[in-house]
């Protein structure tokens, strides 16, 4: 990659992740990420063609739903808004 094209790159935002950045966002496996979707944790990906993409809006806003440490359990469970049954 040319230098010119690389600080380009970084100056772009980046509005969607696939899997394996979204994983490597969290530093967790693509296979949790697929988990944390299925228990509600995360928000489903948009799918655009056969292309499964995860917007970096929604997921900051499912991680600010996330309990704080020392949150209890009743606590956690009326936060969770991102079901994956929706």
């Amino acid at each position: 990659m040319k230098p010119a094209l690389a600080t380009i790159e970084r100056s772009v935002p980046r509005l969607g992740l696939s899997c394996d950045d979204l994983a490597m966002s969290l530093g967790v496996s693509p296979t949790t990420v697929r988990k944390m979707v299925e228990e509600g944790a995360l928000p489903r990906p948009r799918v655009w063609g056969t292309r499964r993409i995860w917007r970096t809006a929604e997921i900051d806003a499912a991680m600010a739903e996330w309990p704080t440490d020392g949150q209890s359990d009743d606590e956690v469970a009326a936060s969770n808004e991102w079901r994956a049954d929706e």
